[in-house]
């Protein structure tokens, strides 16, 4: 197209970033090609990293120990030259150790520090190789990090304990209004049997004497009128003779925060804050310092926004405050208090857990896009659902996959850094047919596994955008491929032939079969077995399967009332499914128990994306819309809608370049997503082909 400067991210150029330690500046040198090729020369041949404490086979070859035992008690050959080897043919190959370790020591520093990289590593990069460094730089060094760490542990945990301190406050007057609520209505309730009783008497007065009916009646009427004013007016001496805070509606306590902060505001109010009149309370008064001391006698940290912190997760607090009530109390009564052995009992079981809860339920409180992506490029003709994408075992790169019947490799850290209208990508993979699953090998960084509608299992080396192997018994369309954890050589697939197959990257037809007894959506394997699976089905359920014994399940999840699309584990004894009845079901494997229902999204015919990371669970929506739940929370915490513009600041192309919308609205739906390696970061993909990388904030 005129008028767009397609930039590719090895065009651009990069900006060296200095780091000053005690006013000296180590040079940073770019690495000469005798330099590539020595570390080449150092490099695992299986894990491709530095070789970390080497060992060397009897033919001569050179390897990282864990790698090389892994791979000679596997397949007993050598993996460069294929001789034949044992666990006792391998030997410690001292000399190349030592040319090693002093080769890290001397190697040059990286040129540039990444905007999203890890920190950690530089900082040890530079206290490895910089000599100059003595014993009293060092400890001045630690001593800094020290007070750096203590300061933001002190913050932390003042942040946390006001919020905890906070919500029971809140839940102690709530709750004291509830009792005050239900001892009037009690009373009201006895008033009315007494009258009723009365009544009854009346009646079967009047049933044995029908003489005078009206005028006793009427006796009795007025009898039970002076009695109902005389009842109300005690309630109402009572109420008010009361010294506690009353209740305005019976439902809501009237009640603030110690220093006039109306803790029942809410994000919706706008109105300003009224000063109310201070409740008589027991509690002592608050000391106001220039130390900053609050009322609960902790020493708040000073050079940090605790307070503008804490007002914003009361807001998000006060919006789930039911559930986080009824969590808090579910946590307390399950977890019982426990007795010392001198007697006293602890009273701390569960609160820790339910303020872990609190603290992550309130974390974020919206999604900024930092980076866009454009998957179907320039071609805007081309069918552009984007049916997975999922980082590779470093997170350097991400892989892209959809109808458009092509694999796309993205650098994460050039898509970050450079603001450009077009992204190309550093590897492109042409498939056979349309795409509807990748999963990368947790072991062997550039293996990726792929499913297609033909119902082709495909592995490619995205090294070298080669294929390596395909499997072809899939009789029907293949929905879903996932690499196992624990043993990286198997993967499992399955399809519309109501089949799962695992397969071994070394043979060439599937190990093991397992017949369902209807289409098949999405399997996935246990992270820490390779033993158990997970896999749904349009039969509405979910089954966990032993790979050991494939002729029943070990459970069988039912609750869904429709196609069950994806299923991800959370824990190892806690599992994710998504259907196309609008709801994600939380499962504890176990027991085969539904734990909770999240709502709050629309899925009613597409495959909209699921991931699960910490305690958190995203999902995708039909209304082109992210949706992010926490574990205890039912309700979305916060979504993210794809053309919504005032979500924060985006790198994204230009008007000129963007993809033309469909005239169908409401058309458009968010069709994958996947977590990054850092909690608050995700990448979410649509039916348009736009990738977005989204900050959690």
């Amino acid at each position: 197209m005129a008028g767009v400067k397609r930039t590719r991210p090895d065009d651009i150029p990069t900006s060296q970033s200095q780091t000053t330690l005690n006013e000296t500046s180590p040079k940073t040198e770019p690495a000469s090609p005798f330099v590539s090729t020595i570390e080449e020369e150092y490099t695992c041949p299986i894990c491709f990293e530095l070789i970390s404490e080497a060992y060397v086979s009897r033919c001569g070859h050179s390897f990282c120990n864990k790698c090389l035992q892994r791979t000679v008690e596997s397949h007993r050959r050598c993996p460069k030259c294929q001789l034949s080897l044992q666990p006792a043919d391998i030997f410690p190959n001292y000399t190349l150790n030592a040319i090693i370790e002093k080769y890290r020591q001397q190697r040059p520093l990286p040129q540039t520090f990444a905007k999203y990289g890890s920190i950690v590593d530089h900082i040890s990069d530079m206290v490895t190789n910089i000599h100059t460094l003595n014993g009293p730089d060092l400890d001045r060094l630690i001593s800094v990090i020290r007070q750096h760490k203590d300061k933001l542990d002190s913050n932390n945990e003042y942040i946390h304990n006001r919020l905890l301190e906070i919500f029971l406050t809140h839940v102690h007057h709530e709750r004291s209004g509830a009792i005050e609520s239900l001892s009037k209505e009690l009373n009201i309730v006895d008033q009315d049997l007494k009258q009723m009783n009365k009544r009854q008497k009346c009646s079967s007065s009047n049933v044995n004497n029908p003489i005078n009916t009206n005028s006793k009646q009427t006796i009795d009427d007025n009898a039970l009128l002076s009695s109902s004013s005389d009842s109300t007016s005690n309630i109402k001496e009572d109420l008010s003779s009361s010294n506690d805070t009353t209740i305005v509606n019976d439902t809501v306590p009237n009640w603030v925060q110690s220093g006039g902060q109306d803790l029942r505001a809410t994000p919706d109010m706008k109105t300003d804050k009224q000063e109310l009149p201070p409740t008589t309370t027991n509690a002592p008064p608050t000391t106001t310092t220039t130390s900053r001391i609050v009322s609960t006698g902790a020493v708040v940290p000073e050079e940090t926004n605790q307070y503008d912190d804490i007002e914003n997760r009361t807001k998000i607090m006060m919006r789930f405050m039911d559930d986080l009530t009824n969590i808090y109390f579910s946590t307390r009564n399950s977890l019982r208090l426990t007795v010392e052995n001198d007697g006293s009992c602890n009273g701390d079981s569960g609160l820790g857990t339910f303020r872990d809860s609190l603290a992550a339920v309130t974390k974020y409180s919206r999604c900024k896009p930092i980076a866009t992506v454009n998957f179907v490029g320039e071609n805007f003709a081309q069918a552009s659902i984007v049916s997975s994408i999922e980082f590779d075992r470093d997170y350097e790169h991400f892989a892209v996959a959809g109808v458009s019947k092509k694999i796309k490799l993205y650098e994460y850290q050039s898509v970050l850094d450079n603001s450009v209208e077009l992204h190309y990508p550093s590897k492109e993979v042409a498939c056979t047919a349309k795409l509807s699953c990748i999963s990368w090998n947790p072991y062997l960084r550039n293996y990726l596994a792929s499913s297609d509608y033909d119902g082709f299992v495909t592995i490619w080396d995205m090294a070298t955008a080669q294929k390596v192997r395909t499997f072809q018994e899939h009789e029907k369309r293949a929905w879903s491929v996932d690499f196992c954890s624990s043993d990286p050589k198997l993967l499992a697939s399955c399809s519309d032939d109501c089949r799962v197959k695992i397969w071994s990257m070394h043979n060439e037809y599937s190990v093991t079969t397992i017949d369902a007894k209807s289409n098949v959506c999405c399997v996935k394997f246990k992270p820490d077995s390779p033993h158990n699976i997970v896999f749904g089905t349009a039969d509405h359920n979910l089954y966990y399967f032993d790979l050991r014994n494939t002729r029943e399940p070990c459970n069988l999840l039912k609750g869904h009332k429709k196609a069950v699309s994806y299923a991800r584990f959370l824990s190892n004894n806690e599992i994710v499914s998504a259907s196309t009845d609008s709801q994600l079901r939380l499962w504890r494997v176990t027991e085969g128990q539904c734990l909770r229902t999240y709502r709050g999204h629309v899925n009613e015919k597409n495959f909209v994306g699921l991931a699960v990371s910490s305690g958190y669970i995203v999902c995708g929506s039909e209304t082109n819309t992210v949706h992010l739940y926490q574990r205890e929370i039912s309700r979305p915490l916060l979504s993210y809608k794809f053309d919504d513009q005032n979500s924060g600041p985006s790198k994204t192309v230009t008007a000129a370049t963007e993809r033309p919308k469909k005239e169908e609205s409401g058309s458009e739906f968010v069709s994958a997503m996947c977590w990054s390696n850092r909690e608050n970061i995700l990448l979410a993909a649509n039916s348009q082909g736009v990738v977005k990388v989204l900050e959690l904030v």
